[in-house]
């Protein structure tokens, strides 16, 4: 047979024209009703064939933000739930230190994936929209990361690690567990206010030394490698970083009694007008994420979902979760680091009068006076401003019982002669001994230490003069300790307040003259070290105290 012509009509056998058939409304129903009975022959497997999706006049987009490393887990589901709903989904990366400006502007998300709760309620609140969360999209426990680290009973055991690296207790989630786990400790009755304090302020004084300009926590992840100082990040930055760097020698670890977890709330963060929408559509994704095929995106990019269900041969495997009742606990815990990590800046005067050379049991004042200006100097952070000057009486000159020995500066400033201010003070401090002689010019020097700081007054610091004496004021031609008193009061400015610190070395000090100086000043303290043990904890003591202080 050969082919029909297009557009041929068809013909019967007979070769006459064959006219197409046209069903009548009676064979229509008649279709129709077969199909009607095949669906309910077939039931739902029928309809899920046959669905074709959401009948969707309009669609709405919606936009997330979340942190660069939770993005290919949300990019993985996004295109599932926007095509089983009427809305579009976008996800975009901004990270936590970025958001709060995004959420200040126009270009403001509608949804954000927040790391913590706490994150969450700090950032909502400092650019002053309401907290509104949906839910938990995922969970992380903050972890240890080091290459040989020692089993840890709590979280001041994690603290005291040499040469600990964290990010800002107060900017991130993971700097904040430490914290966060030793409060905890403190409500359950297995750690004491005082260790807390102690411990925090020595974190505090070695991050300050520390943190690099690029911290994050794949800097210091990458250095924990390099270099074995251990580090507190997510299970997820360490399982990506494993998974990223195969030779890579790291191992994860937990204390003892538990470890916080990053929840990863959804905020909605639109417009007024557009909040109810975005909601909903934070419902549908924050579900989405729960299903087989989101808690398979969150695997795959390290995180656990939701439930805390640990990492199927990754992680820490199974770990038991803090929790703090009393958040305003962690709140004035979080005021005393800002306090302690607040950089420092201050005027040392120190004792050289003839009396230094005097015993001390197997030790004089003297090398007494040099271990305390050598172990505070290196709890000094790098961002410490610091100057020192030595007294006694007339050691200035006629009249002046103090000398400059080295201005205010920073202790990694580099001096003319290409050592630091730290290596010098050290050097000056260990020779000072051919300075001694003369008497004790205490209230002289106070008052002119005290004058010098406030007329360099700092904002950005904490203004401060330390004084460390053996004794008791003895220049006859000085001013007393009354019109010492007087004349401070008039030169104190609230705005410019400037903290007088008395360290007092050997039993022969005048402790209620140390005292009433101190006390001269907001947030003054005064301590005695009658022996070299005494002197790291005289000088933690001392910015222990700005810390108790700030949590009050």
């Amino acid at each position: 047979m050969g082919r029909h012509a297009m557009g041929a009509t068809p013909q019967r056998a007979d070769g006459t024209d064959r006219a197409p058939r046209r069903r009548g409304r009676r064979g229509r129903w008649l279709v129709l009703g077969i199909v009607v009975a095949l669906a309910v022959a077939g039931g739902v497997a029928w309809a899920a064939t046959w669905d074709a999706g959401p009948d969707c006049s309009s669609r709405t987009p919606i936009t997330i933000a979340a942190d660069p490393a939770m993005t290919s887990a949300l990019k993985a589901v996004a295109p599932t739930v926007s095509a089983d709903s009427c809305v579009d989904y976008t996800v975009e990366a901004v990270s936590g230190a970025g958001i709060a400006g995004e959420l200040s502007t126009g270009r403001a998300p509608d949804l954000w994936v927040a790391d913590s709760s706490r994150r969450a309620a700090d950032v909502t609140g400092q650019v002053r929209i309401p907290l509104d969360t949906i839910g938990s999209l995922a969970s992380s426990p903050a972890v240890v990361v080091g290459k040989q680290v020692l089993s840890l009973a709590t979280w001041v055991d994690v603290m005291r690690l040499p040469g600990l690296r964290i990010g800002s207790p107060i900017t991130t989630s993971t700097g904040n567990a430490p914290i966060a786990g030793a409060v905890a400790a403190v409500e359950k009755g297995t750690l004491t206010t005082r260790q807390l304090t102690d411990a925090m302020t020595i974190l505090a004084i070695q991050q300050g030394n520390i943190r690099a300009d690029d911290d994050s926590e794949a800097t210091r992840l990458a250095l924990a490698d390099s270099t074995g100082s251990p580090t507190v990040t997510s299970e997820q930055q360490f399982v990506d970083h494993k998974r990223g760097t195969p030779a890579s020698t790291l191992t994860a670890t937990v204390p003892k009694d538990g470890t916080t977890f990053l929840d990863f709330p959804m905020v909605v963060t639109a417009g007024a007008g557009d909040r109810d929408a975005a909601r909903d559509a934070g419902r549908r994704f924050a579900a989405a994420m729960a299903t087989p095929e989101g808690v398979s995106a969150l695997r795959d990019a390290g995180y656990r979902p939701a439930s805390r269900e640990p990492l199927p041969g990754a992680g820490v495997g199974q770990v038991q979760a803090v929790t703090i009742r009393d958040t305003a606990a962690q709140e004035r815990t979080l005021r005393q680091w800002a306090v302690v990590a607040e950089p420092i800046r201050t005027l040392v005067a120190m004792d050289v009068s003839g009396s230094m050379t005097e015993q001390v049991g197997s030790t004089t004042r003297a090398q007494l006076l040099v271990q305390a200006a050598l172990a505070g100097n290196k709890l000094f952070p790098n961002d410490t401003e610091i100057g020192l000057w030595f007294f006694s009486t007339d050691k200035g000159g006629p009249g002046r019982d103090w000398t400059e020995i080295a201005p205010i500066e920073r202790e990694d400033f580099v001096r003319p002669d290409g050592t630091t201010q730290r290596e010098f003070l050290n050097s000056r401090a260990e020779n000072f001994t051919r300075y001694i002689g003369g008497g004790t010019g205490l209230y002289d020097t106070t008052l002119a230490a005290y004058r010098q700081v406030l007329d360099t007054y700092d904002p950005n610091y904490s203004n401060s003069i330390i004084v460390l004496t053996d004794g008791r004021n003895d220049d006859p031609e000085s001013i007393s300790l009354d019109e010492l008193s007087r004349r401070i009061r008039a030169l104190a400015d609230p705005a410019r307040p400037v903290e007088i610190v008395t360290i007092g070395i050997s039993d022969d000090v005048d402790t209620d003259a140390l005292k009433q100086i101190s006390a001269l000043s907001p947030g003054g303290t005064s301590y005695v070290a009658r022996d070299p043990g005494d002197i790291a904890n005289v000088l933690v003591n001392a910015v222990a105290a700005r810390v108790t202080a700030a949590g009050r």
